[in-house]
């Protein structure tokens, strides 16, 4: 159905789906047409950043530009054709995820060939397509070989979780360390992997900071042999299967404010030389999440237009007291509210084509039934329910109407949910059964704040000032009388509490090493990594913050 992608309602200014992308498997066009095919909650933003590694580590492989910005004229741009490749490296997942007897036979006492053989015995026994004889070859002694798996488990991204032994994944330091989303059968099903990454890929590709941001993830990352991806050659043997070419996904503008903050952010991360790269990877899922979220809030905005509500900031809990404190509550408000935008930007999308001359033409056409759903059904990819007379279809208001409802319903998997999702997982977003959900920062979180924004000792409100100017996340009583426009004493929340919010910042910023006091009037917050601009080699010895 490809060739009919040409007949999709598009956003104003959104570049046209190309006639490569399947959407077979598309119901509903709408928040794929806004945002993008596809942002998806069940993706984590560890695994949309792997998923990007993915495109880059293939790129570069291939000696071709890691990002090589929209395709077509500066006047005329068209979407990008990217495919991908992914090497399946059965052996080393199954080594790492799978095996139970590694470690077990390692603990024995028992002399080294023993131990290989009662290893590669059970092996043998209860996976027949496995031929994992290279390791005794690759290793001194089981012993050695066993500390490898043992180390290189170390490296696992979001352990905590109980995600099926084929969609479990390390940090992405090199083309041995990256494994494609796939079944029991090794078939790619993209369970949780859904395309959340090319987003983030096309996002940076699509910035005007995208060759430097290629030149520094080279150096960093790409060209650099690691200790880590040198150990998981070895342990991954010489399997080379893959998994067959993949097409990236659709992002519908071709330029966007978030695609340059978020280069911007990467560059200044890529830039501390001081940090290794493997300790760097957690504060950059972090901030592209943050991104990506923010991105789903703008662009809600950009289809509303002069019908969207007032723009609200994200407000930052640091009191973090219990009960329904005005603190709490007004975080919680404006989580409420960001929450709702998407329902309303699809609703605008629909009303846009609803005021359009093609519908009007339907409305007055004798045949409006039948014209109305094959219009749907070209624009929206998308049918109406059937009446009990299978000869007969509803109005075409009715059907409008149904199309309208499907698309606000927020059941199964929609981009709400990714909303919600994404900025709890980076740690923005808290929510308590009994509480409810409102933004509470983790450390982690306000480590990678301080990482990305403070180069030199930045006084504490100019920081605050910057992350409302950059994010629209406030805290303190200033930030909240602009964000809010607030022209009188009637603040959202009484000022001592607000006042009482920022201290408490300060107070976190202070213990994580990130603030110092000067005098009772002065405090800085600084960026111990910066002091440091020499490389540091990056290597397993390394301690991996997983």
């Amino acid at each position: 159905m490809a060739t009919e992608n040409r007949h999709l309602h598009l956003t104003e200014g959104a570049l046209r789906v190309p006639e490569t992308q399947n959407l077979t498997s598309v119901k509903l066009w709408c928040e794929y047409a806004i945002w993008g095919l596809l942002f998806y909650d069940d993706q984590s933003p560890w695994l949309t950043l792997v998923e990007t590694m993915h495109i880059c580590f293939d790129r570069h492989r291939q000696n071709k530009p890691i990002f090589a910005g929209l395709a077509g004229t500066q006047t005329a741009p068209e979407h990008e054709k990217v495919e991908y490749t992914q090497a399946l490296n059965t052996a080393l997942r199954h080594i790492l995820f799978r095996d139970r007897e590694v470690l077990r036979v390692a603990d024995r006492t028992a002399d080294s060939a023993s131990m290989w053989k009662a290893w590669l015995d059970t092996v043998e026994r209860d996976y027949e397509s496995l031929e994992l004889g290279y390791l005794e070859r690759e290793f001194n002694s089981f012993r050695d070989f066993a500390r490898a798996v043992e180390l290189l488990r170390s490296a696992e991204i979001e352990s905590h979780t109980d995600k099926r032994w084929t969609s479990r994944h390390i940090l992405p330091l090199g083309t041995a360390m990256l494994f494609p989303d796939v079944n029991q059968q090794y078939n790619l099903d993209r369970k949780f992997m859904r395309r959340t990454g090319e987003m983030l890929y096309l996002m940076l590709n699509r910035s005007t900071d995208h060759f430097c941001v290629a030149d520094l993830l080279a150096r960093r990352l790409l060209r650099v042999g690691t200790t880590w991806n040198k150990l998981a050659s070895r342990l991954s043997g010489p399997e080379d299967a893959q998994i067959n070419t993949t097409n990236i996904g659709y992002l519908p503008m071709a330029r966007h404010s978030t695609y340059e903050l978020l280069a911007k952010d990467w560059l200044a991360l890529l830039s501390l030389d001081s940090i290794p790269i493997e300790n760097l990877l957690d504060p950059l899922q972090r901030i592209s999440g943050l991104i990506q979220a923010i991105y789903i809030i703008e662009r809600a905005y950009d289809v509303m237009g002069s019908d969207a509500p007032p723009r609200s900031p994200l407000f930052l809990d640091i009191v973090g007291a219990p009960g329904n404190n005005p603190i709490r509550k007004l975080s919680a408000n404006q989580y409420r509210h960001h929450k709702t935008l998407p329902q309303s930007a699809t609703t605008a999308f629909i009303d846009a084509f609803i005021a359009s001359p093609e519908w009007t033409a339907v409305l007055t056409s004798e045949a409006g039934a039948q014209e109305s759903a094959a219009i749907l059904k070209k624009r929206f990819r998308w049918s109406p329910r059937r009446t009990p007379d299978p000869d007969r279809l509803p109005d075409p208001t009715a059907q409008i109407t149904e199309l309208v409802s499907e698309a606000q319903a927020t059941r199964g998997h929609h981009i709400g949910a990714t909303f919600t999702n994404h900025t709890r997982q980076i740690g923005l977003l808290r929510a308590q059964r009994s509480s409810g959900t409102w933004y509470a920062p983790t450390d982690a979180f306000l480590e990678m704040l301080v990482l990305t924004n403070v180069t030199t000792p930045l006084e504490y409100s100019e920081f605050l000032q910057k992350l409302m100017d950059k994010y629209d996340i406030v805290v303190g009583p200033e930030e909240v009388r602009a964000a809010f426009g607030v022209r009188s004493n009637a603040l959202p929340a009484p000022l001592a509490d607000l006042k009482e919010n920022e201290r408490r910042l300060e107070d976190r910023l202070r213990i994580l090493g990130f603030l110092e006091r000067k005098s009772d009037d002065c405090a800085f917050v600084i960026n111990p990594f910066v002091a440091t601009s020499s490389s540091v080699a990056t290597g397993a010895q390394t301690s991996v913050d997983a």
